[in-house]
């Protein structure tokens, strides 16, 4: 039971953010960039949530950082999943227009 509210804080507050800030910097691409970043987010989950329950303090700050547009959201996923490299590269031209 535990592990499901941690699963869910770590979700709302970091996972939710990341998601929210990429859909919106995101939202004139094509559909097949969109499509490639949305299945990085969804290979970076457990990488984060690992290093979520490892390093809370991180979680907390990144959370924070994205929310507020201090930390960009790719460079959290890029760290969280490496192999997103092309699709985020892909995806530069669209991200730089906020």
């Amino acid at each position: 039971m535990l592990n499901d509210i941690l699963a869910f804080l770590l979700s709302t507050f970091l996972i939710a953010p990341l998601q929210s800030e990429l859909a919106a910097r995101l939202e004139n691409a094509p559909r097949q960039v969109v499509t490639d970043v949305t299945a990085c987010v969804t290979q970076a989950t457990p990488a984060l949530l690992a290093r979520a329950t490892q390093d809370p303090w991180w979680a907390i700050s990144t959370g924070i950082g994205i929310w507020i547009g201090r930390l960009p959201a790719e460079s959290t996923l890029r760290d969280a999943a490496p192999g997103c490299g092309p699709a985020l590269n892909a995806a530069r031209p669209f991200l730089n227009r906020t």
